[in-house]
């Protein structure tokens, strides 16, 4: 895999894996919080960063997988999506 290849591959992972992790701890703001600024349906602390650090972990771990699969001929995506 060249790094192209490399890199394209991670940002397709990448997305999935966030927006799978959005959702995570979600609690809605309620009465309680006495936030009148945002919408109800506006969670309290979205946590974006974590989940971004979190996903480019996984995302990581997946491409740096993949790669060294294709790098010690073990599996080809290339190979894989011409026999399909």
């Amino acid at each position: 895999m060249s790094l192209l290849e490399v890199v394209i591959f991670f940002l397709i992972i990448w997305w999935p894996i966030f927006f799978i992790l959005l959702p995570i701890g979600f609690r809605p703001i309620t009465d309680e919080d006495n936030n009148t600024e945002f919408v109800k349906s506006a969670p309290t602390k979205p946590m974006v960063v974590t989940k971004f650090f979190i996903a480019s972990f996984v995302s990581l771990i997946l491409t740096l997988s993949i790669w060294v699969l294709d790098h010690y001929k073990l599996f080809s995506i290339k190979k894989f999506l011409l026999q399909v």
